[in-house]
């Protein structure tokens, strides 16, 4: 295994981002490859539990067997909202990715997931395509295509917007507005994965919009939010922008409030999806799928 802290780990002790980033693989397991030098940091190899900084490498070693025993393992299979002959709908846990980058048909994911569940009930996995992407710490509504045709029209809709996607979120204090439209702009800082959301046109930003209602007002409002635009962190920055982030988010939210509540999860959840789309999902138009959220 090997990565780089990101900015957000800048002082973490390095046992508890391995937690993190090998999250498949036993405690007992990574605190026997720090004990036996089998982790190393830039290149050198550490003999206790430490304190690292962000842009540090980290590379880890763990026994083959270890790695085997994970592999072994059955994935939990997803909880399915729908699924006829060309799709696949499913609530997607927090937690785990839509799809590993590097190796999608490897480790967990939403993708694995998938494949795992319809292999089990006898179906062909070969044609499944996953048709867009919820953050790792979001959970909700995520769809599949099980066929080429299928995955176009989806693949279309999304591009176009056509699709209308719902989100229900819990934020700190409550907008003054019982609903709105909101128009911004959102500039990506690749190198330390967040944004950063203007009132104007900032230098290589993209419009967004970002539709919200109040569904349960008060301290810690509930809010159902409409994704028109689908940036990168839209929902998440958007709202703090405006004051009112979401509760459990550290990167954009207030994290002693985080602390005080102790919550430790987003609570941003895709919990409504309605179809409308051209070709092969044309029969789905006007249906809407939800989903329950944990929160």
């Amino acid at each position: 295994m090997q990565f780089i802290v990101s900015r957000e780990r800048d002082g973490w002790l390095l046992s508890a981002i391995l937690r993190q980033e090998a999250a498949e693989i036993p405690i007992w397991a990574i605190k026997e490859a720090i004990k036996k030098r089998d982790v190393r940091v830039d290149g050198e190899k550490i003999t206790a539990d430490v304190r690292v900084k962000a842009g540090q490498e980290i590379r880890v070693f763990f026994p083959k067997a270890v790695l085997a025993q994970q592999e072994k393992k059955s994935l939990p299979l997803p909880e399915i909202v729908f699924e006829d002959e060309r799709i696949l709908l499913v609530n997607k846990p927090q937690g785990i990715p839509s799809q590993n980058e590097e190796k999608p048909l490897e480790g967990d994911s939403a993708l694995t997931r998938a494949i795992a569940y319809l292999k089990a009930q006898g179906k062909q996995t070969d044609s499944l395509h996953l048709c867009h992407r919820l953050d790792v710490q979001t959970g909700g509504l995520l769809l599949f295509a099980k066929d080429d045709e299928a995955f176009d029209s989806a693949r279309a809709a999304f591009s176009e917007r056509t699709f209308q996607k719902f989100y229900t979120c819990r934020v700190k204090g409550c907008p003054a507005m019982a609903q709105a439209h909101m128009r911004a702009y959102l500039r990506k800082d690749a190198e330390i994965s967040r944004v950063a959301i203007t009132d104007y046109p900032a230098r290589n930003s993209l419009p967004i919009e970002t539709a919200y209602r109040v569904i349960q007002p008060g301290e810690y409002a509930r809010l159902e939010v409409e994704l028109i635009t689908g940036r990168t962190h839209q929902i998440r920055a958007h709202l703090a922008h405006i004051g009112h982030p979401i509760l459990g988010d550290d990167k954009y939210g207030d994290r002693a409030i985080n602390r005080q509540l102790g919550i430790r999860r987003q609570q941003l959840w895709a919990t409504r999806l309605v179809v409308h789309a051209d070709g092969a999902l044309a029969y789905l138009n006007g249906r809407s799928f939800e989903a329950k959220c944990p929160f």
